[in-house]
């Protein structure tokens, strides 16, 4: 069962994934995910290389959101920069009146 995007830490079974090595003659030394407790049909099966390239697209997905956070929040502060400083200007004149 391969629907997991990047690295899986979990089987569907709810058991942690193990890292082994594969020893068949089509794929020697090919490292893959599997469920830590049973092989075969509906639990986890990986290859080591194709996760980590997916979590890998997944984590700049993530730094791109960031990053427009990032720009939105810088934004705002210097919104709210601009409304402390208009409020400060009216209670300067409202305090010269008294």
């Amino acid at each position: 069962m391969e629907n997991v995007h990047g690295i899986p830490r979990q089987c569907h079974c709810g058991s942690q994934t193990i890292v082994l090595t594969s020893k068949t003659k089509k794929n020697p030394g090919r490292r893959f995910f599997r469920c830590g407790t049973t092989s075969g049909t509906g639990h986890v099966f990986k290859w080591v290389d194709e996760a980590n390239s997916e979590e890998l697209g997944l984590l700049a997905d993530k730094q791109a959101t960031f990053e427009l956070d990032l720009i939105q929040l810088k934004q705002e502060l210097i919104d709210m920069k601009k409304d402390i400083s208009e409020i400060v200007e009216v209670l300067e004149g409202i305090k010269s009146k008294v």
